[in-house]
């Protein structure tokens, strides 16, 4: 079991002979289960493993930081949850509930953020971001209409003793104004970049490529063996930047984003 992790819950499934690689893809770290679950703060991943012996069986290990988290998701996603079991009923043969465990053992805490500063420039560094960072971050994600937009609280939950691990950082200019920030999500070996921001006022000035460059860092540290992300496909910015710092497409969601509806581009940066 996983650190921070205190709910597991297990399930057994017998694939379909031809349906082994849909269901892989489905039903992995990064597949659409994951996507779904990654819906309520308290996941923090999934892991699947094959039988050698049994052909077409496997498990999958679903992470929750507490069983309330777990029934809270289950509330509150009733009918895309049962949607998205219907879909996957053509993978499997049968499918059966191993069992829901709690941790008998309470976890030592994890590190969600690097400690030492990474230089940028002679003007500025990136650094870790800190509670009190929050109002100035929301200001920036405001600012840039690309960003994801969330919820005053989110970014506070960031950071909490026992909430979902993850990596946080800014850029901070010598005159102590924030000139950007990223934050990505730790689940097993990936390092999921949730936001990455960086003001009008400041782009065409390596900042991006910097955070991205500091982010790998944090998450080598963390354990991660590679970066996810998506994007919508016509943000030829964003894509560029990705792209230039080792990024490659390994897979495309048919009208994932909404307003306007647009196909996302799913990024990897493989081996930190």
């Amino acid at each position: 079991m996983r650190r921070n992790c205190h709910f597991t819950a297990v399930w057994e499934f017998h694939v379909r002979g031809e349906k082994r690689r849909a269901f892989e893809k489905v039903y992995g770290p990064a597949g659409d289960w994951a996507r779904l679950f990654r819906r309520d703060e308290g996941y923090l991943g999934t892991e699947l493993v094959r039988d050698h012996r049994t052909r077409g069986r496997y498990l999958t290990f679903d992470f929750w930081v507490s069983l309330q988290a777990y029934q809270r998701f289950k509330k509150q996603h009733v009918a895309a949850y049962k949607s998205l079991d219907k879909k996957c009923n053509l993978l499997t043969e049968s499918e059966n509930l191993i069992g829901e465990f709690s941790r008998a053992v309470l976890p030592m805490p994890i590190r969600t953020n690097v400690k030492p500063q990474v230089k940028s420039s002679s003007s500025g560094h990136v650094r870790p971001a800190t509670r009190a960072d929050v109002p100035a971050i929301i200001a920036l994600e405001q600012s840039a209409a690309s960003a994801a937009h969330w919820r005053e609280e989110s970014y506070r939950h960031i950071f909490d003793h026992g909430g979902p691990p993850r990596i946080a950082l800014v850029r901070q200019e010598s005159d102590g104004r924030l000139a950007g920030f990223v934050i990505a999500r730790l689940t097993g070996g990936d390092c999921e970049l949730e936001n990455i921001v960086v003001p009008n006022s400041a782009q065409r000035q390596g900042i991006g490529v910097v955070l991205l460059q500091a982010l790998r860092v944090a998450a080598q540290e963390q354990g991660a063996m590679r970066i996810l992300l998506e994007v919508r496909e016509s943000n030829a910015p964003a894509r560029a930047l990705y792209e230039k710092c080792g990024f490659k497409v390994m897979a495309r969601r048919t009208s994932y984003y909404v307003n306007p509806v647009e196909d996302a581009l799913i990024y990897t940066l493989q081996k930190l």
